[in-house]
């Protein structure tokens, strides 16, 4: 498949073609939707967000163009994704009650009844690695690392693991992500520098732990 003009076809989909429209939707709903469930580990709230930025997108095509680089479009399309998820977090945490009997409540399952591991899911994919004829022991070890790694990424911050997300599941550069965040691409290389230092200082912790239990 040829690669996508982002920027004729922003202009085509603007003046409401809609094959314009399924090729933007085909080319970035599924990191759109990767970005939103490993971010906060639930896929009905995902996918919802995800149709949600796609119709935000619509409606701005009209009003905002200059996306000529399609860097910058990617930029964009992932601040509209991260900022819809903070106002349902923000929302859903104002709903929220020290009382809630919800089942899943307080053991870190998503309202959907799924494991809630707080967009833990960076790097989670090679826990599937490896064929079919892979040892045993070795697909076990392969597993406790992923495991130890996302327990890992849910002891940092939360602008830590933004960071994170952003580069390793967006897949997106760091001048990508200054973008995204809106903030200066030094502050960004800085806090991607300290995010990884403080994975691998926890990482690096947790391991005479593991092997004295």
């Amino acid at each position: 498949m040829p690669e996508l003009d982002v920027a004729q076809t922003l202009r085509t989909a603007s003046s409401g073609d809609p094959d314009a429209w399924r090729d933007l939707v085909t080319a970035y709903s599924g990191r759109v939707f990767g970005l939103l469930v490993k971010h906060c580990g639930d896929r009905e709230l995902a996918e919802e967000l995800t149709q949600i930025t796609f119709v935000k997108l619509v409606d701005q095509l009209g009003a905002k163009d200059g996306y000529a680089e399609q860097g910058r479009f990617e930029s964009w399309l992932f601040r509209i994704a991260m900022n819809k998820l903070r106002d349902e977090m923000r929302r859903r945490k104002r709903q929220a009650r020290p009382t809630d009997m919800t089942p899943g409540a307080g053991r870190g399952e998503s309202p959907s009844g799924e494991a809630n591991t707080g967009g833990l899911g960076v790097f989670a994919a090679s826990s599937d690695e490896g064929g079919l004829g892979e040892d045993p022991a070795e697909r076990l070890s392969r597993a406790e690392q992923v495991g130890r790694l996302q327990e890992a990424i849910a002891g940092l911050p939360e602008a830590d693991r933004e960071i994170l997300h952003l580069r390793h599941t967006a897949g997106l550069s760091f001048a990508q992500i200054a973008e995204t965040l809106d903030q200066p691409l030094g502050t960004v290389l800085a806090r991607g520098h300290r995010a990884l230092g403080k994975l691998k200082k926890l990482m690096t912790e947790e391991e005479p732990e593991r092997k004295r239990a």
